[in-house]
């Protein structure tokens, strides 16, 4: 079985991000996927426009099964490159515009639907129009993925409500937990406020307690894997590359091999399609 695992387009509607999310689904597209798992951010400030054209470009994976979640930029509007955004105070819909694009101010530029404001008033609306649940649930024989929503924190009922769905996972089915902050820190990456979830121990204890596999996330722009060992049970955490840059010298995604008992991750560059191994071992150690 082969995960593909995107995160952080921050698309913006510029030529530059659109050749790259095209390129980016047809790399994708070339190692075969089961499943497709997109952990947030997927738009630059969650502008409709924009999630129309993600939805559009995602729309290429055609019947291959998808979870997709939010990020924090989908649904609070933010200014700022990433890493250093800063959310950004809605008093109307005119001036959420205006603070985006001054250039609208003048009359410039303005080519949104009619109902553009209305949906920006509401961002997890617009999310969900276009691509369901903010905490999907995609499952079968072969793997049961739960996504939780961790912007603007992650609640506790969110955690509740994964557990509980979690226990539903078919018998021998790889278990996986979708969000978009991290749980851990990635080495070489200067950890800033928000980077992690705030409830990042308590996750990872849920997680080992259930006995998850996988948790995957984006958010903190670079592929890396950690391995977590309690007791009996071992959980890998992977962190997803980003569309915008990952810290390395191009974009990449994560994809997630199951074979046998076997569990690896790789690193694959949207660029060059080459892949780098991220981690690989055992899928569900004996107790």
């Amino acid at each position: 079985m082969r995960l593909v695992h995107l995160s952080d387009f921050h698309f913006d509607g510029s030529p530059e991000l659109r050749a790259a999310l095209d390129r980016l689904v047809d790399v994708a597209l070339s190692t075969d996927p089961d499943v497709v798992i997109v952990t947030g951010d997927l738009s630059a400030d969650g502008r409709p426009t924009d999630l129309d054209a993600v939805a559009a470009a995602l729309a290429r994976f055609g019947t291959i099964p998808r979870l997709i979640l939010p990020g924090n930029r989908d649904l609070v509007p933010s200014v700022g490159p990433p890493g250093e955004a800063r959310s950004l105070p809605v008093d109307s819909d005119l001036d959420y515009f205006l603070a985006l694009e001054p250039a609208l101010g003048f009359g410039f530029g303005l080519d949104e639907p009619d109902d553009a404001g209305a949906e920006a008033g509401d961002p997890a609306a617009a999310f969900e129009a276009r691509f369901g649940a903010l905490e999907p649930v995609l499952t079968g024989d072969s793997v049961h993925v739960v996504a939780v929503n961790s912007t603007p924190r992650l609640r506790s009922a969110s955690l509740e409500r994964a557990a509980r769905r979690m226990r539903r996972a078919p018998a021998g089915a790889l278990r996986v937990l979708a969000l978009h902050h991290g749980l851990l820190p990635v080495p070489g990456h200067k950890l800033r406020d928000g980077d992690l979830s705030h409830r990042a121990g308590d996750v990872l204890a849920l997680l080992l307690d259930l006995e998850i596999d996988l948790a995957v996330h984006g958010h903190i722009h670079r592929a890396h894997a950690w391995e977590i060992a309690a007791g009996h049970h071992r959980l890998v955490v992977s962190s997803a590359g980003a569309l915008v840059n990952d810290g390395r010298r191009d974009a990449s995604f994560n994809e997630i091999v199951v074979d046998g008992g076997r569990l690896a991750i790789w690193r694959r560059s949207v660029a060059t399609g080459r892949s780098t191994l991220l981690y690989e071992g055992d899928r569900r150690p004996a107790r």
